[in-house]
């Protein structure tokens, strides 16, 4: 489990934060993300990113869900994905009241009740503030056992749903990879 807003005091506490933060005032916390696939939910890493607006770039640290662990710098001034004249919004963290494992049962409940034949295998949980929605949400992802992905948009305040969707996982491939539908040529 994650809570955000004690554990990005745990991180801003590090010293790889601080050496790092004293070069980089400009950058600001963008999103938590992780990927949780391990049995035990102290295995898991998030990772948090601060984005550099001047730069354009992403840096990453990793921080252990295990209390114990201490958080480092994984990857600095990452070029990010987005369109052309995007700008990664800033996550404000004061109006965050659901924690990752409130926003995992929730799904988990709407999933059961609109898609009663799937099964979670695997979650992808992700913070950040919505440009659509104008505020913080949990965006989810399960990978279900029938090789589908629901995902959820769950607002990070209220615990509500504000969309969802199952898609099948070769429909995400046609997405990324244009032309995948065609059938092979005989040669």
């Amino acid at each position: 489990m994650i809570e955000p807003k004690k554990d990005i005091e745990r991180l801003k506490n590090s010293k790889e934060f601080k050496d790092w933060k004293e070069n980089h005032k400009e950058s600001y916390l963008s999103d938590f993300f992780c990927v949780l696939d391990k049995e035990s939910s102290e295995d898991n890493i998030w990772q948090i990113d601060y984005y550099n607006p001047e730069q354009d770039t992403i840096t990453s640290f990793e921080l252990p869900a295990d209390k114990r662990k201490s958080p480092k710098l994984k990857e600095e001034n990452s070029k990010i994905f987005k369109k052309e004249g995007d700008t990664v919004q800033k996550l404000s963290l004061s109006e965050l009241e659901w924690s990752d494992e409130n926003v995992i049962e929730v799904a988990k409940e709407s999933l059961k009740e609109q898609f009663p034949g799937e099964a979670p295998m695997k979650t992808i949980l992700i913070l950040q503030h919505s440009r659509d929605y104008d505020k913080p949400i949990w965006n989810l992802t399960f990978m279900t056992s029938a090789l589908n992905m629901f995902n959820a948009r769950i607002d990070a305040k209220k615990g509500k749903i504000i969309d969802s969707s199952l898609k099948s996982a070769m429909s995400l491939k046609k997405e990324i990879l244009p032309g995948t539908d065609e059938k092979p040529k005989a040669s």
